[in-house]
């Protein structure tokens, strides 16, 4: 009696670890997922998860950090794909999920870390300032040599992005995206168009409401000195509206480049 229980008992212990290994075996086998089409690519030799941009005699290795003209990855073996017989012609992932080639030159890559183009031709790394990039790290990914590739899986969702550093590295690097409007895709230029025109409306309808109440109360004051305080208080508040009012514009920009 006492072997029977045994036996189920090793056999409870067996099923489990087998069902967590499963587990992890299916978690660590993790399929690409999107749409793959048929992309006319410069001659070369291609790995699967190398990051490729537009030129204009076609698709190419991104050979620069933060590249305006990201397509997405070179893969070979999608979920699903749209081919095409035309000679010279790879599948392309501009959206969904892929395994990348990446390497740890912009630091070692955590889970949810934004992932873009790198110097290295082909291969992604850390997006440690905002610019344009390819997508969010699925994987984690450490190296102790900083060019040695490895290949984690990156959500595609290739935009401009934010990313958290100081305030004035923030500023001047969306300065900077946004005078490379002109080159980005439209939906991009779009993006940064609209976010300049209306942190510069904000901060533009902010100073005319305040110089107006401004003068209005410097009027008032010599009119009715006796009501000084009264009207200096009604100032400093339009003062924090007016504030109110640059600082709701500069959030609303910084939404729309974020989405």
């Amino acid at each position: 009696m006492n072997k029977i229980r045994i036996f189920i008992a090793a056999g409870i212990i067996i099923s489990g670890g087998l069902m967590i290994w499963g587990k992890e075996g299916i978690h660590a086998q993790e399929q690409p997922a999107g749409i793959a089409v048929s992309r006319t690519f410069t001659e070369g030799e291609y790995v699967d998860g190398d990051i490729v941009c537009s030129s204009p005699d076609g698709l190419k290795r991104c050979s620069n950090e933060f590249d305006v003209n990201m397509e997405g990855v070179f893969i070979e073996n999608p979920s699903v794909a749209f081919l095409s017989s035309k000679e010279g012609t790879k599948l392309l992932l501009s959206s969904g999920k892929a395994y990348v080639r990446v390497v740890t030159s912009g630091g070692d890559i955590k889970r949810g870390d934004f992932i873009t183009s790198s110097v290295n031709p082909g291969l992604g790394q850390r997006a440690g300032k905002s610019g344009n990039v390819l997508g969010v790290a699925l994987q984690n990914y450490t190296s102790e040599t900083a060019d040695k590739p490895g290949k984690i899986l990156v959500g595609i969702n290739i935009r401009p992005a934010i990313v958290a550093t100081s305030a004035r590295s923030n500023l001047l690097e969306t300065l900077k995206q946004g005078l490379l409007a002109p080159t980005l895709t439209p939906l991009a230029s779009l993006r940064y168009v609209l976010a300049i025109l209306i942190a510069a409306a904000s901060f533009l309808l902010g100073f005319i409401y305040f110089g107006k109440v401004a003068k209005g109360g410097i009027d008032a004051i010599g009119r009715n000195p006796l009501a000084r305080r009264a009207i200096q208080l009604n100032v400093i508040l339009n003062l924090i509206m007016t504030l109110a009012i640059m600082t709701g514009g500069l959030i609303l920009a910084y939404v729309i480049l974020i989405i």
